[in-house]
């Protein structure tokens, strides 16, 4: 029996055939030639798609769809840019004109009242501490004008900037870099120390007394070591001397305000405490009618020991006198004076000094 002789795939003769070595399919002298030129025609085919897609990508590159919506989005950017600009511009110098008329009519009353009060011959050292930290408040105000900032929009892409009014000057939580967070308050290597004066004033005795360096008129603001964020904390002090009238203030101020020196004050948004003169400050308030809070600063004296106590789980703090047995609470509102907090003691008579004594077990 004869084997089967290979054949072309075209006209099936089987004389001089070849393989293709990419298809496999057998081809005769004559058709071989056409099977080269069909491949030689689709590359030609796909070069020309190759160049038309080259021409095409040139082109399109800057007709892009996409490229036409960046420019749309630019353009509606812009306007919403100098809308929010204009925007704060007017609302800014609205809330500068309120400011600058309640400032105004707060030097107009303590004009009258000074006024009244030398024509009747009747003040004492009591009114003219206050009138002084008043006239302070006032000037700080009118320099720093802390009660209205420029903040940013940060939920949006492009940052707009829009006016925010508030008595708290910042909000953003600042890190406790170096700085001892108390986590057991039975613990007396966490017990409390007066870190840092800023001032006239001096910290000695290994960080537990503070004293004021100045005249009867300058401030020192010392400021404790330990940052208070959760539980209860109490701290003992003993007042070493004060003059008459009594005018120290005990009380507590945002940690994120620390960082800032000039900014720091017992009338601060950002601070709570008790001052001389009846004074209780909560949030750049004051309130000196001990009828109502039941706080009257002239009972305390030389040598008299005062408990400070933070009550961060109910957002208050608490002054306790330990000679009258009185006790004193004043509620914190973490939005105005965010957590942790920091003590805040100043002083504002000569050689008036307050010691920090051992905690009790």
């Amino acid at each position: 029996m004869m084997s089967k002789q290979k054949q072309c795939v075209t006209c099936n003769k089987s004389i001089g055939i070849l393989t293709c070595n990419g298809c496999e399919q057998r081809f005769c002298g004559k058709h071989v030639v056409e099977h080269r030129q069909n491949l030689a025609n689709q590359l030609d085919d796909i070069m020309q798609d190759h160049d038309l897609l080259q021409q095409e990508l040139k082109r399109s590159s800057d007709e892009h769809i996409l490229i036409e919506k960046i420019d749309q989005w630019e353009m509606r950017t812009i306007v919403r840019i100098q809308t929010a600009a204009k925007n704060a511009r007017t609302e800014l110098q609205q809330k500068i004109e309120v400011s600058k008329k309640q400032i105004s009519k707060a030097c107009h009353d303590i004009a009258a009242n000074l006024r009244s009060s030398r024509e009747a011959d009747d003040f004492s050292e009591n009114d003219l501490i206050r009138w002084i930290q008043q006239l302070d408040k006032l000037k700080l105000e009118t320099i720093s004008q802390s009660s209205i900032q420029l903040i940013e929009d940060e939920q949006s892409v492009i940052h707009l900037i829009k006016i925010h009014e508030n008595k708290s000057i910042c909000k953003t939580i600042v890190p406790c870099h170096n700085e001892f967070v108390i986590q057991n308050p039975t613990d007396l290597s966490y017990q409390e120390k007066f870190s840092k004066v800023i001032g006239p004033g001096k910290i000695i005795d290994d960080g537990l007394l503070a004293k004021c360096t100045g005249t009867d008129l300058d401030y020192a603001f010392v400021l404790g070591q330990q940052v208070y964020s959760q539980d209860k904390q109490t701290i003992r002090f003993k007042i070493g001397q004060c003059k008459s009238p009594y005018n120290i203030f005990f009380g507590c101020i945002s940690f994120q305000m620390v960082e800032n020196e000039n900014k720091i004050h017992y009338y601060s948004p950002l601070t709570a405490g008790w001052f001389g003169c009846n004074e209780i400050y909560q949030h750049g308030a004051v309130n000196y009618n001990y009828k109502i809070h039941g706080y009257k600063s002239d009972e305390i004296a030389s040598n008299d020991i005062v408990q400070l106590t933070f009550d961060c789980s109910q957002r208050q703090i608490e002054l306790f006198h330990e000679r009258t047995n009185k006790r004193h609470t004043l509620s914190v509102n973490i939005d105005e004076a965010p957590l942790p907090w920091k003590l805040l003691l100043v002083l504002n008579r000569h050689n008036d000094y307050v010691r920090i004594l051992p905690q009790k077990n």
